[in-house]
């Protein structure tokens, strides 16, 4: 096998254990070793060949769950077209990376170990939904009383809350981004019913 064949099957393996303990820790925390390799469906020695102790794997499945939900996010386009419907696209991305967003947020000591350090003097790192956010306030969209860093912990936290409900069984999937659309529109939009604006179009 050449160098290259070998790194692609290595990078596919390691991709799999990764992707394998993001979906089984978002459900059981406790998960061990040997779970998440079954899950990939390798052995357990070629578990620990990429990942020699628990941490690693962790660290390593924080980071690709982070770019799971980013990647949605960026795919949903908040910056394009009414706030409204943007932020429609916003949810159902977010319902996409549930996985995700249940093993990264389901452990906020996951995030603070992976997070990047930002120096003082530097700009704020850049937050589509913020931006989606605050362009729905200038435009009249969404409640302005409320502030931009707020609305977005209520989206995070609605959906988080919605997900968790299909896995309990308490919420169908197929309603999960009705649900969570229906909750955040009739709690941030500035005004009863359908806001200021030319209609909002997916």
């Amino acid at each position: 096998m050449s160098a290259k064949r070998a790194s692609s099957a290595r990078n596919r393996t390691e991709r799999a254990v990764v992707t394998a303990a993001v979906s089984v820790w978002a459900r059981d925390r406790a998960a061990t070793l040997p779970q998440i390799a079954e899950a990939a469906e390798v052995g357990r020695t070629t578990l620990h060949r990429y990942f020699p102790e628990r941490e690693g794997l962790v660290r390593a499945a924080t980071e690709h769950a982070l770019e799971v939900v980013g990647g949605s996010i960026a795919e949903a386009e908040p910056h394009r077209g009414h706030p409204l419907a943007a932020m429609r696209r916003v949810v159902a991305a977010l319902a996409s990376a549930s996985e995700a967003i249940m093993f990264a947020f389901g452990d906020q000591s996951l995030l603070r170990d992976v997070a990047p350090t930002t120096e003082p003097d530097l700009p704020a790192p850049h937050d589509p939904v913020i931006e989606l956010i605050r362009r729905g306030q200038a435009e009249g969209v969404f409640d302005d009383q409320l502030s931009a860093e707020w609305i977005q912990q209520v989206l995070w936290a609605v959906s988080y809350t919605a997900f968790e409900q299909v896995e309990q069984g308490a919420l169908a999937k197929f309603d999960l981004i009705a649900t969570v659309t229906r909750t955040l529109e009739r709690g941030i939009t500035a005004q009863a019913g359908e806001p200021a604006g030319s209609e909002p179009q997916p």
